[in-house]
């Protein structure tokens, strides 16, 4: 077995940045005035990897420490080890029934993004969907999922808050984004029939006159820190970061009618168009209703876009893409707004894929199910979407029939 005087030896031999060396040698001058010097070289072991414990990359050589000095340290007195390592983590307690059963009702949606009522009715509506735990109510498992998707807060801080470890807040996320996608059909749904469809195109044509629209689509970078090595060029968007699309489309109040999500952000908007689920549905729209779109999209019967600006467009051309355009700015509020309250959406700090659209798609339920029950007057100021995929050229593939209807409402207005 070694001494503690070869083992510290070893330890510091092995630490080859100077910088590094400095911390070590600072901590074992305070360790050693309260303990053995074996036990300080537990001690210090255990602070040399806490330093890059939170680190999303795996540790840099320099840190590294080699086979030798981890048999050496495997070899010493295990009984030492363990009564010398690191001490459980200190943790708030009681911040869900102690803090905030007493925030007022405009805190609580503060910093939960709805009003206590709405929360309670979420938790009755996902708890059919979600395991029970002994140890953690299901209150506040929704409460700490709420806050990691209304904020860019650490995993670490949040879990603190809440008094539970890292692994389980991320399995906590998980299981309630999943129990929420599983929602999503009673919450994100396409207008089928046509009083559904008449309603929705009321609210639009009230604004700008132009009829039949049953919905405004538009696209979005989702950041996040895709993939290191393999396919990584085909996440990098045309504004140079990793991101995942979505599509989104919405009614003149901000509602969610349809969501897609999961193509890398590399990808124009046209194909994810294209790829979706709700292409096939548009297709069998009947002849008076319709999307708008930007010029990103093609012009058919079932989407209209904005005239292209080629400077000699007439009168008439001119009001329908100011009409366009006064009536498409809503799918963009309605992401800015879904951004606002989901901060974590403007960086989805996320490194397994599979999982980043459930995160994405329990957002966008969310999103209706606090306007369907809080409506539009709650809502804090919406920033527009600035981060709405590439509006290039397809619209010049012109579609006869869709050429027809978007001459022939222009000439309504």
């Amino acid at each position: 077995m070694a001494d503690s005087d070869s083992v510290l030896s070893i330890l510091i031999d092995e630490i080859t940045d100077d910088s590094i060396l400095e911390h070590v040698e600072r901590n074992i001058t305070v360790s050693t005035q309260s303990m053995s010097d074996f036990q300080c070289c537990i001690y210090i072991y255990n602070i040399y990897f806490a330093e890059f414990d939170s680190s999303k990359d795996k540790p840099p050589e320099e840190y590294l420490l080699s086979s030798g000095v981890i048999k050496v340290l495997l070899t010493t007195d295990t009984s030492l080890m363990l009564t010398c390592s690191n001490p459980a983590p200190v943790r708030v307690e009681g911040y869900v029934p102690d803090v905030v059963s007493m925030y007022s009702d405009v805190e609580f949606q503060s910093h939960f993004r709805m009003h206590r009522s709405t929360f309670e009715e979420l938790c009755k509506i996902v708890a059919p969907d979600m395991a029970r735990e002994r140890s953690i109510s299901l209150e506040t498992r929704m409460l700490a999922t709420l806050w990691m998707l209304g904020n860019m807060e650490c995993y670490r801080s949040v879990a603190d808050r809440f008094g539970i470890s890292k692994g389980t807040l991320h399995l906590t996320v998980m299981s309630s984004s999943k129990a929420l996608c599983q929602q999503k059909s009673n919450f994100i749904n396409f207008p089928t029939t046509r009083r559904e469809m008449d309603q929705v195109a009321e609210g639009f044509s009230a604004r700008c006159g132009i009829p039949g629209i049953v919905g405004a689509v538009d696209g979005t970078y989702i950041p996040v820190l895709g993939p290191r090595y393999q396919h990584r060029a085909s996440f990098i968007n045309r504004k140079g970061y990793p991101s995942i699309q979505l599509q989104v489309v919405c009614d003149s109040k901000l509602r969610l009618l349809d969501t897609y999500t999961g193509w890398p952000g590399s990808v124009h908007d046209a194909r994810v168009f294209r790829n979706c689920p709700l292409l096939d549905v548009c297709q069998q729209l009947p002849a008076p209703y319709h999307l708008i779109g930007d010029s990103a999209y093609p012009l058919s019967r079932y989407m209209l876009v904005p005239y292209r600006d080629n400077g000699h467009l007439d009168a008439q051309q001119k009001k329908f893409n100011k009409a366009h355009s006064s009536t498409r700015v809503d799918v963009e509020r309605a992401i800015g707004l879904l951004k606002s309250k989901f901060r974590r959406l403007k960086n989805l700090d996320m490194l397994l894929a599979e999982q980043i659209p459930e995160v994405i798609t329990a957002c966008c339920v969310l999103h209706n199910f606090i306007l369907d029950r809080e409506g539009e007057d709650v809502v804090e100021d919406v920033e527009y979407d600035s981060a709405s995929v590439e509006e290039e050229g397809c619209s010049d593939s012109l579609n006869a029939a869709g050429e027809e209807k978007r001459r022939n409402i222009a000439n309504l207005l």
